[in-house]
């Protein structure tokens, strides 16, 4: 338990710079905005995660792909599918491994791409090298080299002599894989490419095993294993912590053997590649056998034989050998096709010429005929176009005084609507509510006149004149404002007023009313308090609502009237002690469906009190709100725009209705 820890701290230390740049291709990934650059960037987070995570590289190309296909990005997808075929590799998926990297070289070949197809070749060389084709991976290596010598291509050309080596390896041809293994060692550290650097030294030190000399390649592997850990390449620094363990193995120091062979173990399980994880279990068999350990040695051979059935080469070989088939074929066909072609492309360039002779002179003349054409049109549409910018000028001023014409149409078809309605609720209110109070005037004067009555029936008759002419002044009162408020056409404009003076001009106006009911008025409100208002309506709807107020209070009671500012807007509050209001007669306020409820001394009302309240409040920029409890008391409120700033009070007092 104790050495696998501390193999999981040496393995989280190499990985940060790559996680680092990882995450900052991700992140472009997530704001890139077209198409050829999302197919760059899931290219190069593939590139990345070929070093640690196939899997993951894998997804990555295989995005790429379908965004390049998507999109007709034929390099890119060229390049996706490149990288594809390398993680299909690494994961020992030989088979589409070979078809990835054939159709990337079709790809680059087309696009007359020297160093992709340089790549295209090296990666298919590599593939035949791990199915144990050796002749067509010599074939494929000997042409990348002629091509990168042509292009001097230095990177490339290391490259090849490394991949050369492998071969001459699997051929047992030690000294020249070494000599080839040397001459690519010394090109990548001259060039400063650590990834292929570290590759070679891998192949150096794995050579001198061949050779006998294994003690000989642990620098080789050592200074592998060092440059791997730096760059981030798992997948070559396991196999040379592998190569390590089986040297020492193979020299006896089975102690070294088993901990290299498990810290190879623990990458190769990162990694999920079957065909690592098979290679670390073998060495750790053969290491566990060695010590004596049958347990532990048969866990490993378990481990073993279960990624090495994963693999099935034998089949992957088959389909491997028919793709090889199949694209030897296609280019012997494209050969062929070329060849004819070429043929007959020097038999019809004769006739092809004196076609083109005979189509130029004619092209000639054709031209010379437009051109004329051209001029004559021309002239023509230029006084054309001259014609109709007139007439479209015309038109342009015949529809400004048509639309005029129709706003103005309009705004007296509003206005005849606002009249007629006004002259319907006028004589509504005439019709129905002045009629009420005057019938029973009426009917007084007429029982006065039908019999002789004493004193104390006069003056019963007198006071249910007094109150039928109280509320019939009371309803002409209401309807005169807000008749006036209706023919004010230009509106109503919001001055700063001082609210103090209002209110207590309103509570001396009702404190009649107040006295005969043993009902005390208070005014709250603050004298330096000041509100954009119109003087004459505010005053109209604060003494309705103080009325209001009084009528439905209760003897020995008060009303008090207070003000604030909050938020930018003046809340001038009436609050009652009165019987309230349900939840039904809540619903009915400041509607158009008027009505009217006794007092507490069973006065009577308008029914018009509170509707002209809330339209002449709202004339001028305030709103009106109640809040009210059964039993418990009102609270009217008007809320009025603040003054912000200093203004200039309009002091005078207009006149009221009272």
């Amino acid at each position: 338990m104790k050495i696998f820890l501390v193999l999981l701290l040496l393995l989280a230390g190499p990985l940060q710079a790559q996680r680092a740049l990882e995450d900052s291709l991700r992140a472009e990934l997530a704001r890139a905005t077209t198409d050829s650059a999302r197919v760059r960037l899931h290219c190069g987070l593939s590139e990345q995660y070929l070093l640690a995570d196939p899997a993951k590289a894998r997804m990555h190309a295989q995005a790429a792909n379908k965004l390049a296909l998507a999109a007709g990005l034929v390099a890119g997808r060229a390049e996706a599918v490149h990288l594809l075929g390398r993680a299909h590799l690494a994961l020992g998926e030989y088979d589409q491994a070979m078809r990835c990297h054939l159709s990337a070289l079709q790809a680059r070949e087309q696009l007359e791409d020297t160093a992709g197809v340089i790549t295209s070749l090296l990666s298919l060389g590599n593939v035949y090298i791990r199915i144990e084709d050796n002749e067509r991976a010599l074939r494929h290596y000997r042409r990348a080299l002629e091509l990168a010598k042509t292009t001097n291509d230095v990177l490339r050309l290391s490259k090849t002599y490394n991949n050369l080596g492998n071969v001459h390896e699997v051929k047992g041809q030690y000294r020249q894989a070494l000599r080839c293994f040397q001459h690519a060692a010394r090109l990548q550290k001259e060039i400063g490419d650590r990834r292929a650097w570290a590759i070679s030294l891998h192949n150096i030190g794995n050579v001198h095993v061949y050779l006998g000399q294994p003690e000989q390649g642990l620098p080789f592997l050592f200074q592998s294993v060092r440059l791997n850990e730096e760059i981030g390449n798992e997948m070559i620094r396991l196999s040379s912590l592998v190569k390590i363990a089986d040297i020492y193995h193979a020299v006896g120091k089975q102690g070294l053997a088993r901990r290299y062979a498990l810290e190879g173990l623990a990458i190769a399980e990162q990694t999920g590649s079957s065909k690592k994880i098979a290679e670390a279990a073998q060495g750790l068999h053969a290491i566990y056998a060695a010590m004596g350990d049958s347990g532990q040695a048969y866990s490993y051979l378990s481990l073993y034989t279960r990624h090495s059935e994963l693999l099935n080469a034998e089949r992957r070989k088959e389909l491997e050998a028919e793709l090889t088939a199949r694209y030897e074929a296609l280019q012997r066909e494209q050969e062929n096709r070329l060849l004819k072609a070429e043929g007959e492309q020097k038999g019809a360039q004769i006739a092809s010429q004196r076609r083109a002779l005979l189509l130029q002179w004619t092209l000639i003349l054709l031209l010379l005929v437009l051109l004329g054409l051209l001029y004559v049109n021309r002239r023509r549409l230029k006084a054309t176009h001259a014609d109709l910018r007139v007439a479209y000028g015309q038109v342009q001023e015949q529809q400004a005084e048509i639309l005029a014409q129709a706003m103005a149409l309009q705004e007296q078809n509003q206005q005849l609507e606002r009249h007629n309605a006004f002259k319907n609720k006028v004589f509504s209110i005439v019709s129905h509510d002045l009629r009420s109070p005057f019938n029973t005037v009426k009917g007084v004067l007429g029982l006065a006149q039908q019999k002789h009555m004493s004193e104390g029936e006069t003056r019963h008759l007198f006071g249910l004149l007094d109150k039928a002419m109280e509320v019939a002044t009371g309803m002409l009162d209401n309807v005169l404002v807000w008749a006036k408020s209706q023919l004010d056409v230009a509106g109503s404009e919001a001055q700063p007023v001082e609210l103090y003076a209002v209110a207590e001009q309103s509570v001396l106006q009702v404190r009649s009313e107040a006295e005969a009911k043993d009902i005390r008025l208070v005014n709250q409100v603050s004298r330096h308090l000041v509100a954009l208002a119109d003087r004459e309506r505010l005053a109209f709807a604060l003494r309705n609502l103080l009325t209001n107020a009084v009528k439905f209070s209760y003897p020995g009671k008060e009303v008090r009237l207070q003000a604030g500012e909050s938020g930018g807007k003046v809340i001038l509050s009436v609050l009652d002690q009165g019987r309230g209001m349900s939840a039904v007669h809540l619903e009915k306020l400041f509607s158009e469906r008027r009505f009217t409820t006794l007092g507490t001394a069973n006065e009577k009302g308008t029914g018009l009190g509170l509707m002209l309240c809330k339209e002449l409040v709202e004339s001028f920029g305030g709103c009106i709100q109640v809040e009210s409890e059964q039993g418990k008391g009102s609270v009217f409120t008007i809320m009025l725009s603040a003054v912000i700033g200093e203004a200039v009070v309009a002091r005078q007092e207009k006149p009221v209705s009272s």
